[in-house]
């Protein structure tokens, strides 16, 4: 476990601590703002990475007990964990964290509930399950996250994903003045490996309200993911346009999701494609289908292909949420960067 860190470092986890989906925005050195509109002018390449980067952890996390919502309250439970380890000063490295077990707080279930916007009982039953798989386990009045979180939750393939779009956007940062060198994926895998608790705090305080958002919108994150499916598979042919320089390359993040939507692909995804791609059931994906056609989120062709609808009333709230999606991920890649490049934590 590390040392006691100085007070200049120390407010890195002041940012740390801020409440999942309050407000979340850096105040350390690089801007917010500028790493945001720097990345939208070349929306189309940050979003090529991000959907690979995405769907990759999204389809890991379902596979993980082929139902998201265990998953979701998991990563929470690792969330306070790390949370308690800043609120100490204290990191520790990938390997560190999975070699052990860790300490919980007692479990509030009906603040779970409020934090993920899931039912108590819904709760209750999936710690249930944790515990029955081992994850969880209490001794005497004390909880303890088990090693074996290792097997369902370390992430072995994302790490190295989440570096690739790391250095994909830090090469259209370092087209900055204010940015300096572009990091490669070697140093920011090692940076992670090594500050793991740190670095994968920082994603996690993203991806939970990420998820949640989805959830809300779509009523279950399942009917999400079918829907991410058919956009991704839309943005592939969106995007071979955009290189072959038949379309012109999109200046914004909203003329990039508006551009899509228009977009008229040559051919669609299908049921079985997506049942593949993501992990879910082929009768399942085929169920989330019909009430996606049924509330004109997407429509079927002849072949049995599925794309995206544009003129339908779920365009402007999903417009929004698209907006609001990519603030968040650039304050992470903010976070992320000026943890690497303007504290003390070094490799």
């Amino acid at each position: 476990m590390s040392d006691p860190i100085d007070l200049k470092t120390a407010k890195i986890f002041t940012d740390l601590n801020k409440k999942l989906d309050k407000d979340y925005s850096s105040s350390l050195s690089f801007n917010n703002e500028e790493v945001h509109e720097a990345l939208g002018k070349q929306s189309h390449i940050y979003f090529r990475a991000w959907i690979k980067l995405q769907q990759s952890w999204s389809n890991n996390a379902y596979r993980a007990f082929q139902d998201y919502d265990t998953y979701v309250i998991l990563i929470f439970l690792v969330l306070q964990v790390f949370k308690k380890y800043s609120d100490r000063f204290q990191y520790l490295s990938e390997e560190e964290f999975y070699s052990r077990e860790h300490k919980l707080d007692k479990i509030n279930l009906i603040e779970i509930s409020k934090e993920l916007n899931i039912p108590k009982e819904t709760i209750r039953r999936k710690v249930n399950f944790l515990q029955k798989k081992n994850l969880l386990i209490r001794r005497g009045k004390s909880i303890f996250l088990t090693k074996e979180i290792s097997i369902y939750q370390r992430p072995n393939s994302t790490k190295t994903i989440l570096a690739t779009f790391l250095e994909k956007n830090s090469i259209l940062l370092s087209k900055e003045d204010w940015f300096g060198e572009h990091m490669q994926v070697e140093k920011i895998v090692t940076f992670i490996s090594e500050f793991f608790t740190i670095a994968w705090q920082h994603w996690f305080r993203l991806q939970i309200p990420f998820l949640i958002r989805h959830r809300d919108m779509f009523g279950d994150l399942e009917t999400w993911n079918v829907w991410g499916s058919i956009g991704i598979s839309q943005f592939h042919d969106y995007n071979k346009n955009v290189t072959d320089q038949i379309i012109p390359s999109p200046e914004r993040y909203k003329d990039l999701y508006i551009q899509l939507l228009k977009h008229k692909p040559k051919s669609g995804i299908n049921a079985s494609s997506i049942a593949e791609i993501s992990g879910i059931p082929r009768a399942t994906v085929i169920r989330k289908l019909k009430f996606l056609v049924k509330e004109k989120f997407i429509k079927k062709n002849k072949k049995l292909e599925y794309t995206f609808v544009h003129t339908n009333k779920q365009t402007e709230f999903i417009e929004k949420a698209y907006l609001v999606n990519k603030q968040y991920v650039s304050n992470f890649i903010t976070d992320i960067f000026d943890l690497m490049k303007n504290s003390k934590f070094k490799i």
